[in-house]
């Protein structure tokens, strides 16, 4: 007996291909969804994101990954992981600057130097654009401070400083800037500063002992040179007082008349 509202064998199969066709071309659909134009002529994804912020956001968690791997000294992998994120965002500056110190832990100098130069082409721009950028500052500062060039160094951690007057870190590489340039004063009140908000930096302890021992020796070298300069000059002031009171002798026997 045949069942009641049964399908032809035929007919099931038009419909299963029917269904078969609806759901490549909805998924199609979707897919096409997902990489659509914006009014400005950017492409965003179906949920509004553009694929340049998506490129971005992806590039940062690659660079977070990165950063987990240099900490754990898996430098190769790090290296990667930041290549990887400036092949996604280009001008993302902290990727160039890990990249640099991922290069320096393996030991190639070149490619560091290369990747520091263009973290801080790319963070002067940042902080150009805004004049309160504490964490575009204080990457600035350690990128020239990673180049040695401390001058500059210095003075994108005073900036970062402050604009952030309770950032620790920020104090403590402003300290270690004006140590290497032997400003052992100003050292030395970074340093104490980076003590003040967090008492328990056993390296800005050690810093701050040895700027106030380079400090020490300046006011000592101060000290003595001034002596000195005053010996001298109580001296030059006593051969002039012999001087003027010896009567001048002739130049000639005077001949008797």
């Amino acid at each position: 007996m045949t069942a009641p509202f049964a399908i032809p064998t035929r007919t099931r199969n038009h419909l299963v291909v029917a269904m078969a066709v609806f759901l490549v071309v909805g998924n199609c659909a979707c897919r096409r969804g997902s990489n659509i134009t914006n009014a400005n002529g950017g492409a965003t994804s179906s949920e509004g994101e553009s694929v340049a912020d998506k490129s971005k956001r992806e590039a940062q968690a690659l660079v977070d990954q990165g950063k987990e791997f240099y900490k754990n000294d898996q430098d190769e992998q790090a290296a990667q992981a930041f290549q990887e994120a400036i092949r996604l965002s280009p001008d993302l500056a902290e990727a160039h600057l890990r990249l640099g110190m991922a290069y320096a832990a393996l030991d190639k100098k070149t490619e560091a130097e290369e990747s520091y130069k263009k973290a801080i082409e790319l963070y002067k721009k940042r902080v150009q654009s805004d004049s309160k950028d504490e964490e575009g500052f204080f990457n600035l500062g350690l990128a020239h401070s990673l180049l040695h060039r401390d001058e500059e160094a210095t003075r994108a951690f005073r900036q970062a400083t402050r604009l952030k007057a309770d950032d620790e870190e920020a104090f403590y590489q402003l300290g270690m800037s004006e140590t290497r340039l032997a400003h052992y004063p100003e050292a030395v009140a970074a340093f104490q500063k980076a003590l003040e908000l967090d008492p328990n930096d056993y390296r800005a302890t050690d810093a701050l002992e040895t700027a106030q021992e380079g400090a020490k020796r300046i006011k000592e070298g101060k000290k003595h040179a001034e002596d000195m300069l005053k010996k001298q000059q109580e001296n030059a002031n006593a051969n002039g007082n012999v001087n003027s009171n010896t009567k001048p002798a002739p130049k000639r026997t005077p001949t008797k008349p």
